[in-house]
């Protein structure tokens, strides 16, 4: 059993958030929302893409690249997620 907040004994095993899982589960900063690792994994990746685009829209540099790889990792999330909804 993993250690839960401070002195206490309570699990880091949950389901997913987004994709149901039930495993080890990580906390990213800002949502209250428990991840596996590769949904973490992916969130975080979104994120930090996300910020990149919009640099480079400010900057006037081309997003194609990272708005494909953007899109790559949402489509991931998304047949992870429906799998869960259907109990794969």
């Amino acid at each position: 059993m993993l250690s839960g907040p401070k002195g206490t004994e309570q699990s880091s095993v949950a389901p997913c958030s987004i994709c149901g899982r039930i495993e080890a589960s990580f906390d990213l900063p800002g949502p209250t929302e428990k991840f596996c690792w590769g949904c973490s994994a992916d969130l975080a990746t979104i994120l930090a893409l996300t910020a990149e685009i919009n640099a480079a829209k400010l900057a006037g540099a081309g997003t194609d690249e990272l708005l494909s790889e953007l899109s790559d990792i949402s489509s991931r999330m998304l047949q992870r997620s429906q799998s869960a909804d259907l109990g794969q």
